[in-house]
């Protein structure tokens, strides 16, 4: 399991806690340097034609007036605050792009939602994607100068270029 200084992080499959194993992805110098913690969860779901949510919440966590979602392209992130803190989750995707029940995207086949604890995964009854990820990081004393850094630091994309 993964602390934070927010609070554990836990995983869940619909309503279900399951385990996870989270990989340490350290700071990037060039991008996120300020970091304190840096780190990827990696699920692995095998969809069954039906819908369910993958997702990634913070234990007990207590909405702040400053959480903050703040997504880019292909990439869903939400931000949550405590004091100096500032942790950031993100996901690959693109958010709010299914109406009807049809896809009106062709990048992804599942679509991301936020919650006031975390964000998650919507997986749907056409998805075929069998591995999701969250990116998570923070920083310990957040400035308006190094605040963009835990962007960066919790996209998956960027996890491989390290």
């Amino acid at each position: 399991m993964l602390s934070t200084p927010l609070g554990d992080i836990e995983i869940y499959i619909d309503n279900e806690k399951v385990e996870y194993t989270v990989k340490n992805i350290g700071a990037s110098e060039r991008l996120c340097p300020d970091i304190s913690g840096r780190f990827g969860i990696e699920i692995l779901y095998e969809p069954d034609g039906k819908q369910h949510t993958i997702s990634c919440r913070i234990k007990k966590y207590h909405a702040s007036s400053r959480d903050e979602i703040e997504p880019r392209e292909r990439l869903e992130l939400k931000s949550f605050y405590r004091e100096n803190t500032k942790l950031s989750i993100g996901m690959e995707g693109d958010a709010g792009y299914y109406s009807d029940g049809t896809r009106d995207s062709d990048v992804y086949d599942y679509d991301n939602d936020y919650m006031e604890d975390g964000v998650s995964y919507l997986i749907m009854e056409d998805t075929k994607t069998t591995k999701y990820v969250f990116g998570i990081a923070w920083i310990d004393n957040v400035t308006v100068e190094n605040d963009v850094q835990t962007w960066y630091g919790a996209d998956p994309t960027y996890f491989r270029r390290k």
